[in-house]
């Protein structure tokens, strides 16, 4: 597969599941007389990764059309810019910073769980230089703050509490 072209089947993959995954959900059994239902959540994510899927396709057609000189000099130029290989450790540690919020999520809860998660995997994927932990902390507590109050007050869903009850 050439490289030039590898991002347009790649936005036409997705846009494809997108819209398998939007008619999918219209097959998910509702349980509740809400407004907002369990098929809204996939719905939103269909649409979201529908929306992306066409911007990607679009700047890669875009890009496929370029000269073929002009295609190769930027590339190059991004290659070079672009970080090694993804370190075995950093994977490692992902997966098991995922499995001790799944574990411990009914203990803690969403809310501290969801903020320690957040701060330790940015902290992770940082490159040394670029570590700031003030800042980690802000988006990890605004971010999670954010979610929970929008998943409880506005679409009434609950989520585990667990320690602050």
């Amino acid at each position: 597969m050439s490289k030039q072209y590898r991002d347009i089947y790649a936005s036409v993959f997705l846009l494809l599941v997108s819209i398998v995954m939007f008619i999918a959900s219209y097959y998910i059994q509702q349980m509740t007389v809400t407004a907002i239902g369990a098929d809204f959540a996939p719905k939103l994510v269909a649409g979201g990764i529908f929306v992306l899927s066409l911007i990607l396709l679009a700047t890669s057609v875009r890009k496929a059309k370029q000269p073929a000189e002009a295609v190769e000099g930027p590339e190059e130029e991004e290659e070079a810019g672009e970080q090694g290989p993804v370190k075995p450790l950093s994977v490692a540690v992902t997966a098991l910073l995922l499995i001790g919020y799944i574990a411990l999520m009914p203990v803690f809860g969403f809310l501290i769980m969801t903020a320690v998660y957040l701060f330790f995997q940015m902290y992770v994927l940082a490159e040394k230089a670029q570590r700031k932990v003030t800042l980690f902390i802000i988006i990890s507590v605004v971010s999670s703050g954010t979610i929970y109050y929008c998943f409880k007050s506005i679409f009434y869903l609950r989520l585990p509490s667990g320690i602050l009850g």
